[in-house]
């Protein structure tokens, strides 16, 4: 707090005693009247009961326990039975006590003592607690303790509630239990019994009188000491420390949340008076509302970066309409890159240069003059033989026309690499375009002896001799926080830079800072289907090069074509149908009988409300029947009808039946491509060995993705049914015919509701065009399109920048951890720049977790070390309490599954199976904590019975051997990396994992790592709306009530079933056709209350409340304790952050919260 400290200790003790004259002077003075008032809060207890706390009971049948709560007619805590109880037995309670005082005894935390006290604050806080009850000397001892120090009533209150004995605490703040009895209903007793066993009233005695009279002269004499301190207090105080208590006053209550909407209705409203002056054109009037507007917003401005802040209700166009002046800093050198080597020169400012013609080279690149070699290899050959083998040259200009703009220099020096990334992953993982990727390189690497090289994630095949390294973007990422400027390295190629992925953005735009720094680094972009004049146009517009590819001619055919061609039919009645809202016409039609009779009947008639009017007149040259179909087909709806009607055309038609080759399927996700499987095995016509069915997805088997690349014996037909993951990521050789759906689906997060949702959308023409380049790799093909031509042409060019549709949480975390500046400016010269709403919510998340400073982008200890993590900053959290608490191990593991994919496999018809696989797998209701159970199991069949045990374990058990290869691997590669960055694990767990495979996890070690997961993943809770159901036998699928609103556990869960109470942790949440968690994990309360969100206590309801919404049942002084229990943990966490050699091996800290936490299934 603020004020002089030295002058005002004795008036601050002084304070207090006053405070406490004059409170027993009020006290007094009100008599009765007023004690009675001060009880009414507290429900005391019957006579009988009270009697009852002092003499020993006779107990009769069970023993039924609760809280001695002061709100036992219906509070909170009694009236939801879903609010966990939290309990901590004595023994343990003492000694966490004792550690928290001695905690407190050698940091000295009371803090400084407060200049900005006034009698009436202390007054009314003694008048508080003495409503409580407190006894007059333990109120003095707290406000002394507390008050003096910045304290204010919930800290005198915790303060009371932990260091008095439950013998000196009042009746609603004791945490002793008292036995429920059965209530009896009272007996009927009549009125003049009743009346007689009334006591009557006694008249006041004699004593009591006098004592009345006496008391107004102590009275008046306790008035005048406290009106001689206030005098005394108040000559201290000087005018400069009364301006700066006001202004704090005014700090307190000012809310900018509340201002900044009040701000944001005025600027609407002036805007509107200064639309209507300019139609008016009252110039004045204009004049002064701009002003006002210019007013608002610099205020707006202001409000927005104050510490409590809420971005939510940030106004988006206030940041557009804001003209920031794009003049760099002075000795700021390329965004201040402290990744990069610091310049000693000021940076100039950069003169316009004039758009120059680009200088574009075609090749001729045909199959008749193909040499075997590919276009990258063809553009090395051709830059090694046309330009002059010469020494490193210097930057020199040469004009346009003769030369190239950029010089490519093949020969070096000796210690130079040439780094290319041969494919930006959009999705990191052992999955078949993964695969694919390496056994590329290694045929590259092969092929050119030591000379090339390449690294990814978990493997480098490089040596002091290479000269061509391939790797991964993250790769380049992590050697630009070592060299900033890339001095060893000649050349950049990044190849698919269409695929736009957060880590090729964020690479480019460091890519583009190291130019202007480097003239000699040369840097190529490679795509088959790239925006060629976008990038070079952010790229100072570079020359660019178009090479012709060597693949077949591909011959194409739209939906219309695949209608007239195969006779398909739609039905009316067909779910591929689209239901029109039809029109009817009533007729009369007149009947004649035998007899000559006339009757008239009135019939109504559907009136066909499309026509073929309605479409493109490109379709008038399609029969009748293709334009109904085209104008009546649900275009949102894949028809898996007319795909089969396609598949068995092909082996009719004379054009098809005698052309070999397989036939790749494109369809949007696992659930189509199990429907399309279930319709062909089905399906009569597919019975025969002439057709041979695979799917292709990341999580099918491995046997499954491996056959997709075999060659079938000749005349079967091979069927590929696969994702967005066969577009580029692999190339499967034999396939000749593509059917393409023209969906996908993307992944895009929300920030409204901050939850990422699976999006099923067509495709871009670039992605279009890439799925029909699939067809022509061996000879000519043939590619189907379930899509019109019209609505080919209404796609997208390019799909939209991951940048653009992701959460940016880990890429503020580099580019802090690189020192680029604010996350806002640095992403505003992307490629694509992101919304200022999306980055800074991103920082809020990171300011949440403690790995960003509030008022400055910079990064806290804790960031430091997440960012050093090549994983999601929550999961990074969760591996560095691991390594805190002695569990890395384990929580490496899980931490390696979170990163990747999980091992379990659904295979094609056989859902059930593998589900109850899985459910006899399962542990301790979580499914993280099954996977590592799992994963024990792989590892001990691994140590007794070889390959041969390992492979039946893991068939019998629907698990991917490949899958849990990966997750070894990379779980050791991040147990490598914490323990790089100094946090060496102590032992908590009993042995290795090598060592512990035949055991199971104990109840404490479960608790254990229930609290590290938690302390990662908070604060994706959830509460279980847990109702009872009649039918026992009967299986409801587990809702969760989030903070975002109601969601479901996912199908593959185990507590997908789950009924009861708790609270649920969840890894994902994502929107399908509903809202649903992924790997989920019932957690304890214990859990939640050490390591989630802001802690309150609420004292007389009895209640501990989390972020203010999670709530557990607790006495209070339990309440106070683990209040207390989070600032011990803060600190050490923030000493170990700070020095992370410094050992933790015998701290008392962490020793009792991991007793506490391992002891919370024995309370």
């Amino acid at each position: 707090m603020g004020g002089k400290n030295k002058k005002h200790k004795a008036p601050g003790a002084a304070a207090v005693r006053a405070a406490v004259s004059a409170s027993r002077a009020k006290s007094a003075e009100a008599g009765v009247a007023v004690e009675a008032q001060n009880k009414k809060p507290v429900a005391r207890q019957p006579p009988a009961a009270a009697a009852s706390n002092r003499e020993p009971r006779v107990k009769q049948g069970p023993k039924i326990y609760s809280f001695n709560s002061a709100n036992d007619s219906g509070g909170p805590a009694n009236m939801d039975k879903s609010i966990l109880k939290v309990v901590i037995n004595n023994k343990l309670e003492q000694k966490i006590i004792g550690v928290i005082n001695e905690h407190k005894k050698q940091n000295n935390d009371k803090g400084v003592i407060s200049g900005r006290l006034t009698a009436k604050k202390l007054q009314d806080l003694y008048m508080a607690l003495q409503a409580f009850s407190f006894k007059t000397k333990d109120i003095e001892d707290a406000m002394t303790n507390t008050l003096l120090h910045g304290g204010d009533l919930h800290s005198a209150l915790d303060w009371l509630c932990l260091n008095l004995s439950d013998d000196a605490l009042p009746e609603g703040f004791s945490q002793e239990f008292e036995e429920q009895q059965p209530k009896n209903r009272p007996k009927f007793q009549s009125p003049q019994i009743q009346a007689t066993m009334s006591p009557p009233l006694q008249p006041k005695t004699k004593k009591q009188q006098e004592d009345r009279k006496i008391k107004p002269k102590e009275e008046k004499e306790l008035e005048v000491n406290m009106k001689e301190w206030i005098l005394r207090y108040a000559e201290q105080q000087n005018e400069e420390e009364k301006s700066e208590t006001s202004k704090s006053l005014e700090e307190e209550k000012f809310d900018p949340n509340e201002r900044y909407l009040q701000l944001a209705a005025k600027l609407l409203d002036i805007k509107e008076q200064a639309a209507t002056f300019k139609l008016e054109k009252n110039r004045q009037g204009q004049k002064e509302a701009q002003e006002k507007i210019r007013k608002f917003q610099r205020e707006m401005e202001t409000l927005e970066d104050h510490p409590v802040f809420n971005p939510a209700i940030k106004i988006s166009n206030q940041q557009n309409e804001r003209k920031k002046p794009s003049v760099a800093v002075e000795g700021e050198s390329a965004l201040n890159f402290n990744l990069f080597e610091k310049s000693t020169a000021a940076t100039e400012e950069e003169k316009e240069k004039k758009k120059e013609p680009h200088d574009v080279r075609n090749f001729d690149y045909t199959a008749r003059s193909w040499t075997g070699k590919s276009p990258k290899q063809f553009l090395i050959d051709w830059v090694r033989k046309n330009l002059p083998k010469s020494p490193n040259p210097s930057f020199e200009k040469v004009p346009v026309g003769r030369y190239w703009k950029c010089r490519v220099r093949v020969v070096k020096s000796e210690d130079d690499v040439l780094a290319v990334c041969p494919t930006i992953l959009t999705e990191d993982g052992m999955q078949a375009q993964h695969l694919g990727a390496t056994l590329a390189l290694y045929r590259l690497v092969k092929g050119q002896n030591s000379l090339c090289g390449y690294q990814i994630r978990m493997e480098s095949r490089a040596s002091e001799s290479t000269r061509l390294l391939y790797c991964t973007t993250g790769v380049l990422l992590r050697k630009l926080q070592e060299d900033g400027l890339l001095t060893n390295v000649s050349h950049v190629i990044v190849d698919e830079v269409h695929e736009r992925s957060v880590q090729s953005d964020f690479l480019l735009i460091i890519l583009k800072e190291i130019l202007q720094k480097r003239s000699d680094l040369h840097l190529i972009l490679m795509s088959a289907t790239v925006d060629s004049e976008k990038f070079s146009t952010y790229f100072t517009h570079c020359p660019i090069l178009r090479i012709s590819g060597r693949s077949y001619p591909v011959e194409v055919f739209h939906l219309e074509d695949i209608i007239e061609e195969t006779g398909f039919v739609l039905e009316k009645d067909s779910e591929y149908c689209q239901k029109f809202l039809e029109e009817e016409e009533e007729i009369t039609i007149n009947v004649t009988s035998k007899a000559g009779g006339i009757k008239k009947y009135q019939e109504y008639i559907p009136v066909q409300t499309g026509t073929s009017a309605d479409l493109n007149p490109f379709y008038q040259k399609y029969s009748n029947r293709t334009q109904h179909a085209i104008l009546y087909m649900n275009p949102h709806k894949i028809n898996l009808d007319l795909i089969l009607e396609l598949l068995t055309y092909l082996d009719r038609s004379p054009q098809f039946k005698n052309v070999e080759g397989a036939v790749l399927i494109f369809l949007p996700g696992l659930a189509h491509i199990q429907q399309l499987y279930d319709l062909l095995s089905t399906d009569r016509r597919f019975f025969s060995e002439r057709y041979k069915v695979i799917a292709l997805h990341s999580i099918l088997s491995t046997q499954d993705q491996a056959a997709a690349f075999t060659l079938p014996p000749q005349g079967v037909r091979k069927i590929v049914l696969a994702t967005n993951i066969a577009e580029t990521g692999i190339t499967i050789p034999d396939v000749v015919f593509v059917i393409d759906t023209g969906r996908t689906k993307e992944n895009k997060y929300h920030e409204s509701s901050q939850m990422s949702s699976l999006v099923e959308t067509f495709v871009s023409k670039a992605s279009a065009l890439q799925r029909q380049g699939r067809a022509g790799r061996v000879r000519d093909g043939f590619c189907f399109r379930m899509y019109t031509r019209e609505r080919f042409e209404g796609f997208m060019d390019y799909s939209v920048p991951e940048i653009l549709r992701v959460p940016l949480e880990e890429l503020c975390l580099h580019i802090m951890k690189c020192n680029l500046g604010s996350p806002e400016d640095f992403l505003s010269k992307a490629l694509d720049p992101p919304q200022l709403q999306v980055i800074s919510n991103a920082m809020h998340l990171l300011r949440k977790i403690g790995a960003c400073e509030l008022n400055e982008p910079k990064l806290t200890p804790l960031g430091q070390h997440l960012a050093a993590l090549p994983v999601n900053v929550k999961i990074g959290k969760m591996l560095i309490f691991g390594a805190i608490f002695g569990c890395l191990d384990p929580v490496a593991t899980l931490a390696a599954v979170m990163t990747e994919k999980s091992p379990f496999t659904t295979p094609i018809g056989r859902k059930d199976e593998a589900d109850l696989a899985k459910s006899a797998l399962a542990m301790a209701d979580s499914d993280h904590l099954t996977i590592y159970n799992a994963y024990l199991g792989w590892k001990k069949a691994q140590q007794e019975g070889g390959y041969r045990s390992e492979i039946a374990y893991c068939r019998r058990n629907f698990l991917n051997r490949t899958s849990l290869l990966t997750l070894e691997d990379v779980k050791q590669e991040l147990i490598k990396l914490v323990k790089a960055a100094g946090f060496s694990s102590p032992t908590s767990f009993n042995g290795s994992e090598g060592n512990r495979a035949s055991q199971t996890l104990s109840f404490q070690e479960i608790a254990l790592l229930k609290a590290v997961l938690t302390a990662g993943l908070y604060d994706n809770v959830g509460k279980i709306i847990y109702t009872k159901s009649v039918d026992v036998t009967e299986k409801l699928a587990c809702i969760v009530e989030t903070a975002q609103g109601k969601a479901q556990v996912h199908p593959s869960s185990v507590n997908r079933d789950l009924q009861t109470y708790g609270w649920l942790l969840y890894q994902e949440k994502i929107r399908y056709a509903r809202v649903y968690l992924r790997e989920t994990t019932l957690i304890t309360p214990f859990s939640v209350l050490l390591f989630g969100g802001d802690i309150e206590v609420q004292h007389r309801e009895r209640l501990l409340s989390v972020d203010g919404w999670i709530y557990f049942q607790a006495p209070v002084k339990i309440a106070v304790i683990f209040k207390q229990l989070r600032v011990l943990i803060d600190s050490v966490l923030r000493k170990k952050l700070e020095n992370p050699k410094m050992s933790l091996e015998n701290d008392k800290i962490l020793q009792i919260i991991t007793e506490l936490i391992k002891t919370e299934n024995t309370n």
